[in-house]
C-alpha cells in the first residue's frame, strides 16, 4: 500500500509559487488579461515540475486560504494523487483508526485514497459525520471502519 510521501525540501518554493499564484488570481483576470494569464501558466508549468503531477492545477489553489494555511495546501500540492489498489478490509480498517492521527494535508490524501479505493463518495461522512451514514454520531473510528467494510459488500 503507497504512503504519502512529500518532499519537505521542495516546500518554501511550492508555498510560493501557490501564495503568488493566489494573489495574482485575487488581483487580476486572468482570463482576459494575457500578461496575467502568461504569468499564471508559468507558475503552473513551475508547480507541475516540482510537484511531478503533471494533472495538477495551479487555479485549484485560487482563495486557498479560506480552507487551509499556505503550508497544507503546499503540503497537499507535493503529495501525487492516489492510485487504486487492491486493499484488503485489515488495510482499510488500519487506515481509518489511524486518519485522525495525521496532518490536514496527509489526512485529506488518505481520505482520497479510500475513497479511490472504496468507490463511496461520502467517505467523509462515514469519519466526521457518521450519523448520516446510519451511525452513532459518536460511534468509534472502529465502528466506522467497521461499516465502510459493510458497505463496500
Amino acid at each position: 500500500m503507497k504512503k504519502p510521501v512529500i518532499d519537505e525540501g521542495k516546500l518554501p518554493e511550492v508555498m510560493k509559487i501557490i501564495d503568488d499564484a493566489n494573489t495574482l488570481m485575487t488581483e487580476k483576470d486572468c482570463g482576459e488579461d494575457k500578461a496575467a494569464r502568461e504569468e499564471l501558466e508559468e507558475l503552473q508549468s513551475k508547480l507541475r515540475e516540482l510537484t511531478g503531477n503533471q494533472q495538477i492545477q495551479i487555479r485549484d489553489f485560487w482563495r486557498y486560504d479560506e480552507a487551509v494555511s499556505l503550508r497544507t495546501a503546499a503540503r497537499g500540492a507535493l503529495m501525487i494523487p492516489p492510485e487504486k489498489e487492491d486493499l484488503t478490509d485489515e488495510q482499510i480498517k488500519e487506515i481509518v483508526l489511524d486518519i485522525l492521527k495525521h496532518d490536514e494535508a496527509e489526512m485529506d490524501w488518505w481520505l482520497n485514497f479510500l475513497e479511490v479505493n472504496t468507490g463511496l463518495d461520502n467517505l467523509t461522512d462515514y469519519i466526521f459525520y457518521p450519523d448520516l451514514v446510519g451511525l452513532d454520531r459518536d460511534a468509534s473510528l472502529e465502528q466506522i471502519a467497521d461499516r465502510i467494510i459493510a458497505d463496500l459488500k
